[in-house]
């Protein structure tokens, strides 16, 4: 039997809605903060639809956070663009915490104004709303406690995709019930006696992508290595998740040997606006290629999509750290709280922290490691790659590090290349001065991960 099914992931679209506000201090300062567009997500999911429909591809799947924050504005914008790519292509969604706004707090937008008086849905209905979008074509479908839904659905005749709502597991964290877990596993048995494959869709990560130091918390589903065996154990081989908003693909074997392989689709509104594109082979390997948004239109202006993208993440680092070298004590709280980073608090260190940005935004990368190899008498960079560094600041390395977080560095520097003795040496600078340092050592390791990539990453792959 052929399959070579053709199926395009895409994931984190956050769509929000304009009438929300586009201008004004307080849109600034949420905009600003985030790794993903506000204002520009209608065009950007618009042209990646467009792209789409024009495409091969046999059905476009959306594993979650649909909407910006669960308004009801975003999701009946959003509904509109699916109905729309579906006169061309089936499509299946699932959705998550951001659907319905989990954490109680829908914004809009007014000059210095944040107000929270915006209609969202709620779990319960969420179901029915997006109904044409997978769950009215289910074979079957598990009701959570939350009234939200999972659903096993016929892609092909040999296909099944498994669309998992993994929001609440019943024990305060992300993950399923024991009742649901029950379900997942009965659903893949059933496949498999039928000599079908099965490929899940979830929300939250499964394995802790990069490293659990970044991913290990509540972006994944509750004790998710336990989690992630019982899945692989099951008969599930393939697992396609967001939330991250990072591109990456990892796999994970569990202790009985089975093998499960999943890819973090990335965030499609945000730095590199992945569409990842995936063949189902005859020995049921699939093949993983990514595509990246080349263009869209914003206020009927052409825009490259990936030099805006980048310039858009790179602002989130620079506004801080412009704001803490030369803003006023307001400027500083005001960005630090933007990012979560308790700028109340963070005040008081004031003066050291403008010193270090001022540094970061300024100074030469080739000063910095003079510096560490001073500290470290010699022993953090190879002289010879100080040397290749010219006069690159070390704001530009911190922007491309900030890429291969999101892009599962998609531009490799291997261990053997003047960029990655450079910046791998400065960061190890405090584990030469502080040995046998676990978290060190794990931060070492991340930067590794970050500047040479791995072999999962280097698409086209087949897993």
């Amino acid at each position: 039997m052929n399959k070579n099914l053709k199926l395009t992931f895409l994931a984190d679209t956050h769509h929000y809605s304009q009438t929300l506000g586009i201008t004004g201090k307080a849109y600034e300062l949420r905009s600003g903060s985030d790794q993903k567009c506000l204002a520009e997500t209608g065009a950007i999911i618009d042209a990646a639809f467009e792209k789409i429909a024009k495409s091969d591809t046999d059905a476009v799947l959306i594993a979650g956070d649909l909407s910006n924050d669960g308004e009801l504005v975003c999701h009946k914008e959003f509904r509109e663009k699916l109905y729309e790519l579906q006169k061309s292509k089936p499509v299946y969604v699932i959705y998550a915490t951001h659907d319905w706004c989990c954490d109680g707090n829908p914004r809009r937008f007014d000059g210095d104004k944040v107000s929270n008086d915006v209609e969202t849905v709620s779990h319960e209905n969420l179901r029915d709303f997006y109904r044409d979008f997978g769950p009215d074509r289910a074979f079957d479908e598990f009701t959570t406690h939350l009234g939200t839904t999972s659903y096993a659905v016929n892609l092909n005749e040999h296909v099944i995709l498994l669309g998992l709502n993994d929001d609440q597991n019943g024990r305060g964290g992300s993950g399923f019930s024991e009742e649901h877990f029950k379900w997942i596993e009965k659903t893949v048995a059933d496949a498999k006696a039928q000599g079908k494959l099965v490929i899940s869709m979830q929300h939250h990560l499964l394995i802790a992508h990069i490293h659990k130091l970044i991913t290990g918390g509540g972006t994944s589903v509750q004790d998710n290595e336990i989690v992630a065996n019982r899945m692989a154990d099951a008969g599930i081989r393939y697992s396609f998740v967001g939330h991250s908003h990072m591109l990456d693909t990892a796999k994970i074997t569990s202790p009985a040997g089975n093998t499960l392989t999943e890819v973090n689709i990335g965030s499609l509104c945000g730095y590199p606006a992945p569409i990842v594109n995936v063949t189902v082979n005859d020995d049921d390997t699939l093949t993983v290629d990514v595509d990246y948004l080349d263009s869209f239109t914003y206020n009927n202006q052409p825009v490259d999509a990936q030099q805006y993208l980048k310039e858009h993440l790179y602002a989130m680092v620079d506004r801080i750290l412009e704001g803490a070298a030369y803003g006023d004590k307001q400027t500083f709280i005001e960005r630090f709280d933007a990012m979560q980073l308790k700028g109340e608090k963070l005040v008081k260190f004031r003066i050291p922290i403008k010193l270090v940005a001022k540094f970061l935004l300024n100074g030469k990368a080739k000063t910095a490691c003079r510096i560490v190899n001073l500290i470290t008498l010699g022993k953090a960079v190879d002289k010879k790659a100080v040397k290749s560094l010219g006069n690159k600041k070390i704001v530009d390395f911190i922007h491309e590090v900030l890429l291969s977080v999101f892009d599962g560095a998609r531009y490799r520097h291997l261990p053997d290349s003047d960029y990655y003795k450079a910046v791998t040496g400065v960061i190890r600078t405090p584990s030469i001065l502080v040995k046998d340092n676990k978290i060190l050592k794990q931060i070492n390791e991340i930067i590794h991960i970050l500047v040479a990539g791995t072999e999962l990453n280097v698409y086209p792959t087949v897993i």
